[in-house]
């Protein structure tokens, strides 16, 4: 079994020898470190709160917006974060703070699940154009982000 390490930007898991995530573009220190104890000291996570996170981000959520999904997938070609709320959803790269997308959840016109296990997909349409997310944690994690988008359209 190969050896794996855990990108600190996108969480996704890459080849311990891997100087740069395939996901996301991060660059690992190519130091080694100087002790074996040093493999155990960790960087202190992350305690900030998802909203003061998305701010860093330039995302505000609204008063009585409430968060439903957030996770790693892909847009079309792009690695980034779908947040997905009781009122939208927006696809952002965090490096650059770029929106690639964002959609009221009501002018979503289909959601459609498609394909099989790393090959699953997720095609939504809106007024305003039609898109495909891919590259999900799991089938399961698009399952449910199908269903949620599902739930948020207009009947």
């Amino acid at each position: 079994m190969r050896e794996e390490k855990t990108c600190p930007d996108c969480a996704e898991h890459v080849l311990a020898q891997a100087r740069l995530c395939r996901f996301c573009g991060h660059r690992f220190a190519s130091a080694k470190p100087a002790s074996p104890f040093a493999l155990l000291r960790r960087p202190p996570p992350d305690t900030r709160a998802l909203p003061e996170m998305l701010l860093d981000w330039d995302i505000d959520l609204l008063e009585d917006e409430e968060v439903a999904f957030f996770g790693f997938c892909s847009l079309e070609s792009d690695d980034g974060f779908l947040l997905v709320t009781n009122r939208r959803l927006v696809f952002f790269v965090p490096r650059g703070s770029r929106k690639l997308l964002e959609w009221p959840t009501e002018t979503l016109v289909e959601v459609e699940v498609g394909g099989r296990r790393s090959r699953a997909w997720l095609r939504l349409e809106s007024a305003t154009g039609r898109v495909t997310l891919s590259h999900f944690a799991s089938e399961a994690v698009l399952g449910q982000v199908a269903d949620l988008l599902r739930a948020a359209r207009p009947q």
